[in-house]
């Protein structure tokens, strides 16, 4: 009988992992905020209010009182994020201030041409005439910020279904939105000119930095808010998760990964946590045979921000370490993105080796990829397997050895997918764009592959598979018409996932890429792709996620498609910890003896 714990606890990838390899455990705690959040501030890109934050931030922190060495060491950690916020903000406001005297007629004419067309939807409408009025707003800097904003919002509109290159020309222009491009044409390439020369997607960048450098300032003083009152508490551990539970009262809907966890596995809802860094490991020392998480991987990715260790987020792993401390566990599994090994020249992976060994474990690290464990995901990761120092191991703990792929994407899929996710007509067109496939922006391929993801409404971007037409029968999808490609689509629809993207008509459902979750309106980093058997196109469904990701049909959808795409993306590949516990336990086959 293992004695399981798990911190970002998911959808219970190693419970399941356990589950299928049916080996009996009993699982002590679990714990996943379900990125509910009640410790930060929102703050506006908005250069005026980020710097009244930041002086209202300076003057809480400067009266908080420190008690002891730890709190000294937070105080030190608060000073030095506030200097580096307040010296951001002093060099992105010496560059607005370098700017040219705010001149806005030229997006105020775009805006109202584009508001008095017909025909534009009518979301569009409204949002064009709240940038307008926004546009003069505030102090000078702001409205030099504001209107770069706002040309950056419109390009970005534009570039929805054209081509910057095309910017300028009087040619026929494409519109999700109905917007007559054609004749602001001129008007929208001048105004990127503008927003290239002054370096205007640099600044708002920076901004937008800010603005979350004030928010995780929010974060950690609320933080240690709570943790005084806590520690007020003493060793009552009832009345400390108690106090834990009533600040997310309210809250508990929305937190969409406890009810996948809930439903799926034997656990009491005292048992479930909602904060790592409010939870105290010491109530659970010597209950625990086996600990598993990871700090979040948003903090490392090389998509995100990388202040890796800097971040708020960043410092959660050293909430999994004092856990580690604090329960003593027998063994630990530690998983996160491969490029937290590279992050910031590799002194980040250095300190966190640094913080392992200092734990009193033997701990070996490996990158391991989905792909060569069964499931047809290009997805690396890294992964850590430490043995408490007192263990007797029966052998030396090796990670496990790649084996062939034998299951093909294909095999993943579902016979009969619901109606609800074949793509209209609209979607088919955006999709298959001409423009999009060259530049790699929606691609549509058999050997890569991805699920669908949060937002996936917001946008025709995402996952997509061919349904055969024989499948498609009018009788599963009466709500939607039949739309196929033509042979023109086809030569790029059935080419292979390759840098030589045109390649030949082949169908390969092979490998598929990790099933990213981070993306906003029409936009994500990374590219799209799409997917081939061979007729119509269709978003893949949760449940195909969440065999990607190596979890049975008996896994219990209880969220909606768009939790369940997020769900399944965030996840640890089951079939990964399947082969990683098989060579633990023969490391360590104590571990499963019945007593």
């Amino acid at each position: 009988m293992i004695r399981l714990a798990t911190v970002f606890s998911g959808i219970g990838a190693i419970e399941h992992a356990l589950q299928r390899m049916q080996i009996k455990n009993e699982i002590i705690f679990a714990c996943d905020n379900g990125d509910v959040s009640i410790l930060t501030k929102k703050i506006d890109m908005n250069i005026d209010e980020i710097g009244n934050e930041l002086k209202a931030l300076s003057k809480i922190i400067k009266k908080i009182q420190f008690n002891d060495e730890v709190e000294d060491l937070y105080k030190n950690q608060l000073d030095g994020m506030l200097a580096e916020a307040l010296n951001e903000y002093e060099i992105v406001l010496s560059k607005i201030d370098s700017f040219p005297k705010q001149d806005s007629k030229l997006i105020e004419k775009i805006l109202k041409n584009v508001i008095s067309m017909k025909g534009v939807k009518a979301s569009r409408v409204k949002e064009y005439k709240k940038f307008l009025a926004e546009l003069g707003q505030g102090s000078e800097q702001q409205a030099k910020l504001r209107e770069l904003q706002v040309i950056l919002e419109v390009s970005n509109d534009y570039k929805k279904d054209n081509s910057l290159e095309d910017l300028g020309k009087d040619i026929e222009f494409e519109s999700g939105d109905d917007i007559d491009w054609r004749s602001i044409s001129e008007l929208v390439y001048s105004a990127y000119e503008k927003l290239e020369a002054l370096d205007g997607k640099k600044i708002i960048r920076k901004v937008q930095d800010l603005s979350q450098r004030a928010s995780q300032l929010h974060e950690k003083i609320n933080y240690m808010d709570v943790q005084k009152k806590l520690v007020a508490m003493g060793d009552d551990w009832t009345a400390r998760k108690k106090y834990v539970d009533s600040l997310y009262e309210g809250m508990e809907k929305r937190n969409k990964v406890k009810a996948s966890y809930m439903a799926n596995y034997n656990i009491k809802d005292e048992q479930f946590h909602w904060n790592v860094a409010f939870l105290n490991g010491k109530q659970y020392a010597g209950q625990v045979d086996l600990f598993v998480g990871g700090s979040p991987c948003q903090s490392f990715s090389l998509v995100g921000k990388q202040r890796g260790l800097d971040d708020t987020r960043g410092t959660l792993f050293y909430e999994y370490a004092r856990l580690i401390d604090e329960i003593k566990p027998k063994i630990f599994i530690y998983e996160n993105v491969k490029a937290v090994t590279t992050h910031d020249g590799g002194k980040t992976w250095e300190k966190m080796q640094q913080v392992f060994s200092e734990l009193g474990y033997k701990f070996t690290w490996s990158i391991l990829n989905s792909k060569n464990y069964g499931i047809p995901q290009n997805r690396e990761r890294l992964f850590v397997v430490g043995f408490r120092e007192d263990l007797e191991l029966a052998k030396k703990f090796s990670f496990p050895n790649p084996i062939p792929l034998r299951k093909k994407m294909k095999d993943f899929l579902m016979d009969n997918a619901p109606g609800g996710y074949f793509l209209p007509k609209k979607g088919v067109e955006f999709v298959t764009k001409e423009k999009n496939l060259s530049k790699r922006f929606t691609q549509i391929d058999g050997e890569v592959q991805l699920c669908q993801k949060k937002n996936q409404q917001f946008n025709w971007h995402g996952d997509f598979v061919f349904q055969s037409e024989e499948d498609a029968k009018e009788k599963e999808i009466p709500e939607l018409e039949k739309y196929f490609l033509s042979e023109k689509v086809v030569k790029y629809v059935m080419a292979t996932g390759t840098k030589n993207f045109y390649s030949k008509p082949k169908t390969d459902l092979d490998i598929a890429r990790p099933l990213l979750t981070t993306m906003h309106k029409m936009h994500r980093a990374g590219v799209d792709n799409y997917v081939t058997t061979d007729g119509r196109l269709r978003k893949l469904t949760p449940r195909e996620c969440l065999r990607l990701m190596g979890f049975s049909d008996n896994f219990k959808i209880v969220v909606s498609d768009t939790s369940m795409y997020q769900q399944a993306g965030n996840s640890i590949v089951v079939d990964v910890l399947i082969h990683i516990m098989n060579k633990v336990i023969e490391s360590c086959p104590s571990l499963v003896e019945e007593e």
